[in-house]
């Protein structure tokens, strides 16, 4: 009779595992708004009983799947050690960020999952996978404060700063990965790991974190874009587009929906747009062109100022614009994370705005650098300032201690300083 039991138990941690991993495959196709019971019933081939036998409802079985994931992930990434190893500062960091970025290829799915908890945040989300997510995230939090406390002798709220960047920036890698692939991702652990040193040394020099005593001011920003038809009806659907999908996701932002929220009849959205997913690309489309021209030009610095300077001055501006959370990224980011076989409009639209924007930085970085810079260090560069700006973005979504703008440039120009022409890290 112990056998029996014991072979019903095993057979019922099998049963439960495979509803963990299909659900972690599911959420990631669809988000948590479309993923649903029926889904995972039809992938598993299980009963609806097996189902609810193990999971009281959608949202505890979400939660569960996080921490399975996460699990998961552990088990094959090595963990951060408690203290720097035995080489310098910048070398010993790099060591612990391969170890966070081991497995991206096998699909982390409490990631991507959790990215997305943060860009859905209406009713419509239970509060179950979310929390569990911030738990995760406050674990890693943790390992990283408890890393850079043995690493440097500062006070905890400059090594709380440290750890809340490392774990940004980590982010920021992870969406990269899932838009350009893992082209140049070690060149940019090196350059991260070795920028991240320098900070940290700077910060306990100075006490605090502006490590820059004399801080261009920022430009203000020139004024938005003013629609020319603010209450058409293409606009009001743009608009309704955006904060159905903010409230429930890609899956959840029917068509139905988006109409009730601009107030106008579903035929209205076909007048205007081929279907759901043109809509959406137009979102993208418009909100980034809405965000881009209130942004700073990328221009060479004017006589008298440094591109240092004029480079921090452009990021304080942009932090400030993140933190806002403009359509276009909440939308690209959604898309960006979805894993679909075939790639929406809007998805591609994203990552084409993407790259319109590296051109831009690499083009900058290249022409202020000058000659003797190695061909591949203004890439590398814009790859990485992207890449933390990303990690800003959700960091705003996800973290109690919001960034300061100008603090947050004084950190990221001191990250992409620390590595121009700085020699290859030891493998």
């Amino acid at each position: 009779m112990a056998r029996k039991t014991s072979r019903r138990h095993t057979q019922g941690d099998a049963s439960r595992r495979t509803i963990l991993d299909a659900t972690l495959r599911i959420a990631g196709e669809r988000g948590y708004v479309g993923t649903t019971m029926s889904l995972v019933k039809k992938a598993t081939g299980l009963p609806a009983s097996s189902l609810y036998w193990h999971f009281q409802s959608k949202d505890e079985l979400l939660a569960d799947a996080l921490d399975h994931g996460w699990d998961l992930w552990r088990e094959r990434s090595p963990r951060w050690s408690t203290a720097p190893q035995g080489a310098g500062l910048a070398e010993s960091l790099l060591i612990e960020l391969r170890n966070s970025m081991v497995g991206l290829e096998d699909e982390p799915g409490f990631w991507r999952m959790g990215l997305m908890l943060a860009l859905e945040s209406g009713p419509a989300v239970g509060s179950g996978p979310r929390n569990r997510f911030l738990q995760i995230r406050a674990d890693a939090l943790a390992v990283s404060r408890e890393w850079w406390g043995n690493a440097v002798p500062a006070p905890e709220s400059l090594i709380a700063t440290l750890a809340q960047l490392t774990v940004a920036a980590l982010d920021g890698l992870y969406v990269r990965q899932q838009g350009e692939g893992s082209a140049h991702l070690d060149a940019l652990l090196q350059r991260l790991a070795i920028g991240l040193a320098d900070v940290a040394t700077r910060m306990v020099a100075a006490g605090s974190t502006a490590i820059y005593a004399t801080p261009a001011p920022a430009p203000a920003p020139p004024p938005r874009m003013v629609l020319a038809e603010p209450d058409s009806g293409r606009t009001k659907l743009l608009e309704a587009a955006h904060a159905v999908a903010a409230e429930s996701g890609y899956e959840g932002a029917s068509i139905s929906r988006i109409c009730a929220a601009a107030g106008l009849p579903a035929s209205s959205l076909y007048w205007h747009f081929k279907d759901k997913d043109t809509l959406f690309a137009e979102v993208v489309d418009h909100s980034y062109r809405e965000w881009s021209i209130a942004q700073p030009a990328w221009l060479p610095p004017p006589p008298g100022l440094s591109w240092q300077d004029q480079l921090r001055s452009h990021m304080v501006v942009t932090a400030r614009s993140l933190v806002e959370r403009p359509p276009f990224l909440r939308i690209g980011y959604l898309l960006l994370l979805l894993r679909r076989t075939e790639p929406t409009p809007g998805r591609e639209r994203f990552v084409g705005v993407r790259r319109q924007v590296q051109l831009l930085t690499t083009t900058w970085f290249r022409d202020v650098l000058g000659e003797g810079t190695p061909a591949d260090e203004p890439e590398h560069l814009s790859q990485l300032l992207m890449a933390i700006f990303d990690g800003l973005f959700f960091s705003a979504c996800l973290d109690d201690s919001p960034w300061e703008p100008g603090s947050f440039a004084d950190l990221m120009l001191g990250i992409l300083s620390a590595g121009i022409g700085a020699a290859d890290l030891a493998h």
